[in-house]
């Protein structure tokens, strides 16, 4: 049974695993730097940023993070176990985020992915996520909130 929950601080050291194993590779073909945990860990430790867990029968599988910035919901984080990509998981994460969105009344939804992250990039733009500007090595992608309650009116259809 899939299960969607808050952050409790023992969840934290299998969050910080399953991040460093999708993303370490990820970041030095980007950046040409190694992964650091730091930054998660700051993210997790701020109360401006909700981080909410996805367990399957009492295991985590992933999780996302995200804060409103401006006047979108950003997703600082978005993490699923390898094992568990292409099923399905990542799509629950996104839904209940792009609900958040008309929960919270922002404009949309915004995150970044690296350039090199095609998987990422496919998956987002087969949401419905577009290119804003490209950061550096990054793509800023969003989603509007208008497009989000488009989707979810013909979901109920």
């Amino acid at each position: 049974m899939l299960r969607l929950r808050p952050i409790v601080r023992a969840d934290i050291p299998s969050l910080v695993v399953m991040t460093r194993e999708n993303m370490s590779s990820i970041v030095r073909r980007s950046w040409g730097i190694e992964w650091t945990d730091e930054p998660l860990l700051e993210w997790f430790a701020d109360k401006d940023v909700e981080t909410m867990v996805l367990e399957e029968d009492g295991d985590i599988i992933g999780y996302f993070s995200i804060e409103v910035l401006d006047s979108y919901l950003f997703i600082m984080s978005i993490q699923l176990r390898p094992d568990k990509q292409g099923k399905g998981y990542g799509r629950t994460m996104m839904r209940e985020i792009e609900a958040s969105v008309l929960e919270k009344g922002t404009e949309g939804v915004e995150l970044c992915v690296q350039e090199c992250n095609e998987k990422a990039l496919a998956f987002y733009s087969t949401l419905g996520y577009r290119k804003v500007c490209r950061r550096g090595n990054n793509f800023l992608l969003r989603k509007s909130a208008e497009q989000i309650r488009s989707e979810t009116a013909s979901q109920k259809d």
